[in-house]
């Protein structure tokens, strides 16, 4: 395995990193029934911004909850059933933001209809509609063989981590691909190592725990240490 891990790929993988301009819209909402209408009504950019862009700003090791929509829900409306149902789907699941656009709305729509009255926030705890830019960098750390990828992945930023694992996945139009993967498939002759990454539920797991996760994966099918990042 250590030939594998020092194998020089044909094409050197780029790590790049990112930071993200979030934009409030001018839009909020207060109660379910006026989130349900905003769903039909926003861009396919700030629905992409809620469920996945927005985890880049998160604070917190953990993602408890998925998506901004959960997280009000728990949070603004201090209501755990109605967070647990807007948190159950994957959206990796879904062809396109359309499909993933109607998951939301039925979620809600399925919650609302045997409600006596419906669920507001309390003042301050609006819903704000907000969409991004994402702006991506070159972090000068390149990985030539699996060994070097493995070290430079302890040692790259989580928006880098974001950026290979979240973005990619709707810049290569491939929602069970992602740049690590593919650059593995490309250079490597791995497929068990490649269908495991790609095999990951991403989407319920925090950045930190994908990084591990990652580098487990590598060190399972390799036999080979790779350090965690801690």
């Amino acid at each position: 395995m250590a030939q594998i891990l020092d194998r020089v790929a044909e094409n050197p993988f780029q790590f790049y990193e990112c930071f993200m301009m979030a934009m409030p819209l001018g839009k909020k909402v207060a109660n379910l029934k006026e989130l349900l209408g905003g769903l039909h009504e926003i861009d396919e950019a700030v629905l992409f911004y809620h469920l996945i862009q927005s985890r880049l700003t998160l604070d917190h090791p953990a993602v408890e909850y998925p998506n901004d929509f959960a997280l009000w829900a728990a949070n603004a409306l201090q209501n755990s059933e109605l967070a647990e149902k807007l948190s159950s789907f994957d959206p990796f699941e879904c062809r396109n933001l359309g499909l993933v656009r109607q998951a939301v709305v039925d979620v809600l729509e399925e919650y609302l209809w045997d409600l006596p009255s419906v669920p507001w926030a309390r003042p301050g705890f609006e819903f704000h509609f907000c969409q991004a830019s994402l702006v991506v960098m070159d972090s000068l750390m390149s990985a030539h063989t699996l060994k070097e990828f493995c070290g430079a992945l302890t040692q790259v930023g989580l928006d880098s981590i974001y950026y290979h694992f979240f973005e990619a996945r709707w810049r290569l139009g491939e929602l069970k691909s992602d740049d690590f993967s593919f650059w593995i498939e490309s250079n490597f002759e791995l497929p068990e190592l490649v269908k495991a990454i790609r095999d990951l539920d991403v989407y319920f797991y925090s950045l930190k725990e994908l990084r591990e996760n990652l580098l487990g994966l590598i060190h399972q099918h390799l036999g080979e240490l790779c350090e965690n990042p801690g």
